[in-house]
């Protein structure tokens, strides 16, 4: 089996230095960790009912697997409702870590504090950006998911992607409960409408928020300006996983594509993209295998001698 991850290794194309480490452990002692979007996905966002099928039989025969996704609960849980991920998920960018059958969150990060949101709040009124808000009922575990209007199309594709959501409300202004934890801000614009705001956002929260600032990978020529609380990431998440489960983070092998990817990639044993991934990722990566569209995370994983 160790022979099978050496030849596996070789034969990819590496960016990073190979991690010897990792190419002495048997598979079934890692801990494999998938984005989803551009990445487990395909482009359309789906996975078919043949690619569940083939990653539960790998499940069943012992490999750790699970997600660590942007996407929330009530986004994930639909497109992946038939897979057995018995290892909790880690969801929103790394706010939350979920048993994903229940939907019942085991660990929580950090939030925005509420002066933080009103600063962003106040800092982009006067360019008419308008932002997506994210929140958390901590009684009784409700999200939510506000805004006042869009104004661009790649906001209002964005838009139309949450149509069903029982988490989206429209409103006129931006208030929140008492007991209502905020744990996202997006912005959807061109990027010259949106740089200025980053710079300034970085200038004004360096402690207090986390930004990704990239193009829309399904909206080409607009871009997505996430915050969340500085220590919301998936790395930090990841971290927390492996200590549960009493693993070395030398064992963690992750799959991804994209900026909000790089911080796992910075820190796992294993950092592994996808062809289709942006640049900036391919570089940090240890190897690059196919794209999404092609069920190449799963592929990968076959080949490790599960299947």
């Amino acid at each position: 089996m160790v022979n099978l991850i050496k030849n596996l290794a070789s034969k990819r194309d590496r960016r990073r230095p190979p991690n010897l480490a990792w190419t002495n452990t048997d598979p079934r002692d890692l801990l494999y960790i998938s984005d989803l979007d551009g990445t487990l996905l395909s482009s359309s966002g789906s996975i078919s009912t043949e690619s569940v099928k083939r990653l539960n039989r790998l499940i069943d025969r012992g490999l750790k697997f699970t997600i660590a996704t942007a996407r929330s609960y009530d986004s994930a849980h639909p497109i992946l409702k038939e897979l057995n991920l018995k290892i909790p998920a880690i969801l929103f960018n790394g706010v939350y870590l979920t048993e994903f059958k229940s939907g019942q969150n085991i660990y929580l990060a950090d939030f925005i504090a509420q002066d933080v949101i009103k600063g962003m709040l106040e800092l982009i009124k006067p360019r008419e950006l308008q932002p997506f808000i994210y929140s958390y009922f901590s009684n009784g575990e409700k999200h939510r998911v506000y805004y006042r209007k869009t104004t661009n199309p790649g906001a209002e594709a964005y838009l139309a992607s949450l149509d069903g959501d029982k988490r989206l409300n429209k409103v006129e202004n931006f208030s929140f409960a008492e007991e209502e934890k905020v744990s996202g801000f997006l912005l959807i614009d061109k990027k010259k409408a949106l740089n200025n705001t980053y710079q300034e956002l970085k200038q004004k929260f360096p402690e207090e928020i986390s930004l990704y600032f990239a193009e829309d990978v399904s909206k080409k020529g607009y871009y997505w300006l996430q915050a969340y609380h500085r220590e919301s990431n998936k790395a930090h998440m990841i971290k927390i996983l492996a200590r549960k489960m009493q693993l070395p983070i030398r064992n963690v092998v992750v799959f991804g594509d994209y900026m909000n990817d790089l911080g796992m990639f910075k820190i796992a044993g294993r950092a592994i993209a996808v062809s289709n991934a942006i640049p900036e990722v391919k570089h940090a990566a240890h190897e690059i295998i196919g794209s999404n569209d092609h069920d190449s995370v799963i592929g990968y994983l076959e080949s490790l001698g599960f299947a």
